[in-house]
C-alpha cells in the first residue's frame, strides 16, 4: 500500500540495536568500534519505510539503505541479531545460484537495455538523469538514495545486476523517492508508478523465458520459431469466439495456463479444459479450409517451429523437461484416501470465464509537459 508522506522531514535517523529511531534535530552516534563507524559513513540509511513510505521507528537493513516498520515487514518482534531485508535476502540467493539461475548476469546485461527502452517512453524525461540541486535545491533533504534510469542503464551495462529481482528492487527507488518528494497523489508519482509497472512486466517476461524475451527484441520476423533453451509445451488453446489455436505454454498456475499464440503472438490465460495437446492435424472441426488467413498463418508458423525442434533433436517434446507451476490443490487431488474412509466425491469445478489475449505492457499515457510542473508552475522531480 502506498500513502503520502509529510511535506518536509522533521527528524534525523539514528541506529539503536539495529533500529532507526526518530530524533529531532542533529544526532550524535556513539560507535563501539571503528568498523561500524566506517560502515555508516559509506551507507546512509533512508528515513522512510520501504513499504508504506512513512517515517517512524524503523528496522534497519545491515546491507542496504532500506528501512522498514516492523509491522510492514511483517515481523512480530524486533530481531536480536543483525537483520537483512527481503531484498538483500533474495539477492544472496541469486549470488548462490550464479550461472545456474534462470538468467545469469551475462545474459541479463544483454536484455535489460531493451527493458529500459520500453520503460523510457515519452513523458519520462524527469527520471532519465540524476536530480541536481539546481533543479530541486532541497531534494537531498528528503532523498537519501537517489536513482534514475540513466544510472540503471550504466549498471546494467557493467553487469552489476545479479538477477531480475535485483534490478526491479533498485528500479523501485525511482518510485519510492518520487512518493517521498512529491507525495503519493502527485501526477509525477502516477507516472513513476506506471514506469515501475512496466518494469515489473518486463522482468516477468525475462523470468518466464529469457530466450523468448531476447528473440522478441530483434528485428527478425520469424523470431517466434526459434528454439529456446527452455522447453515449451505446445497446445491447441481455445478462446471464446475463436477456434482452437496453436500456442506455446509459458507458465501455469493451478488450472489456468498462460499461453502465447502463434500468428499474432498475443497472450492469454486459458483454462486447462480449453486446451488440447498438440498433434499433427488440427482438432476435429477446425481444418485449415474452415479457418481464415490468420489461422493458416498461425499453423504455418507452428510448423516452422516444429521443424526447428526436429533439427535440434527436441521433437517430439520430452514432457519430463517441461516445468509448469502447480498449486497445492493439484497435489491434494493426487493423494489417496484411507481404506477405512469413504471416498470423497470430486467437486465439479467451475470454469472461470476466458480472458481476452493480453500481451502488451502498461502504457504511459501522461504527457511530459503536464508532469514536470506543479500547480504553481514550478518544476518538480
Amino acid at each position: 500500500m502506498e500513502v503520502d508522506v509529510e511535506d518536509s522531514p522533521t527528524t534525523s535517523p539514528v541506529k539503536q540495536n539495529g533500529m532507526v529511531v526518530e530524533v529531532a534535530g542533529p544526532v550524535v552516534i556513539q560507535y563501539k568500534d571503528k568498523k561500524n563507524r566506517e560502515k555508516d559513513k559509506k551507507m546512509k540509511n533512508d528515513c522512510y519505510c520501504w513499504i508504506c513510505h512513512h517515517t517512524g521507528n524503523m528496522l534497519c537493513c545491515e546491507r542496504c539503505p532500506r528501512v522498514f516498520h516492523i509491522k510492514c515487514v511483517p515481523l512480530t518482534e524486533e530481531p536480536d541479531d543483525d537483520w537483512i531485508c527481503p531484498c538483500c535476502a533474495h539477492l544472496e540467493e541469486c549470488k548462490k545460484l550464479g550461472d545456474r539461475s534462470k538468467c545469469c548476469r551475462t545474459n541479463l546485461a544483454k536484455m535489460l537495455p531493451f527493458a529500459l527502452d520500453r520503460m523510457s517512453s515519452s513523458g519520462t524525461e524527469a527520471f532519465q538523469q540524476p536530480v541536481t540541486t539546481e533543479v530541486a535545491p532541497n531534494y537531498f533533504d528528503f532523498v537519501h538514495y537517489p536513482m534514475d534510469m540513466g544510472t540503471l542503464r550504466q549498471k546494467a551495462k557493467a553487469g552489476v545486476w545479479q538477477c531480475t529481482q535485483h534490478f526491479l528492487d533498485n528500479a523501485r527507488w525511482i518510485l519510492h523517492n518520487c512518493i517521498i518528494f512529491n507525495g503519493g497523489k502527485s501526477r509525477l508519482t502516477a507516472l513513476a508508478r506506471t514506469v515501475y509497472n512496466v518494469c515489473q512486466h518486463e522482468m516477468l517476461e525475462i523470468s518466464l523465458c529469457p530466450d523468448c524475451f531476447l528473440n522478441s527484441c530483434t528485428a527478425d520476423k520469424d523470431w517466434f520459431t526459434r528454439v529456446c533453451k527452455k522447453t515449451h509445451r505446445l497446445v491447441w488453446a481455445k478462446l471464446r469466439g475463436f477456434p482452437f489455436w496453436p500456442a506455446k505454454v509459458l507458465q501455469r498456475q493451478g488450472q489456468q495456463i498462460d499461453v502465447r499464440f502463434f500468428g499474432q503472438h498475443e497472450r492469454a490465460w486459458v483454462h486447462e479444459s480449453n486446451t488440447l495437446d498438440i498433434s499433427e492435424d488440427p482438432p476435429a472441426g477446425n481444418r485449415n479450409k474452415e479457418a481464415g488467413s490468420n489461422r493458416v498463418q498461425a499453423e504455418e508458423e507452428m510448423n516452422r517451429y516444429v521443424e526447428n525442434l526436429k533439427k535440434a533433436g527436441r521433437w517430439p517434446i520430452d514432457m519430463s523437461k517441461v516445468k509448469e507451476e502447480r498449486d497445492d490443490d493439484d497435489e491434494e487431488e493426487r493423494t489417496t484416501t484411507n481404506e477405512n474412509s469413504a471416498p470423497r466425491k470430486k467437486k465439479k469445478e467451475k470454469i472461470p470465464p476466458l480472458k481476452e489475449p493480453v500481451s502488451k505492457a502498461p502504457k504511459l499515457k501522461i504527457s511530459s509537459n503536464s508532469l514536470l510542473k506543479d500547480e504553481k508552475g514550478q518544476q518538480r522531480i
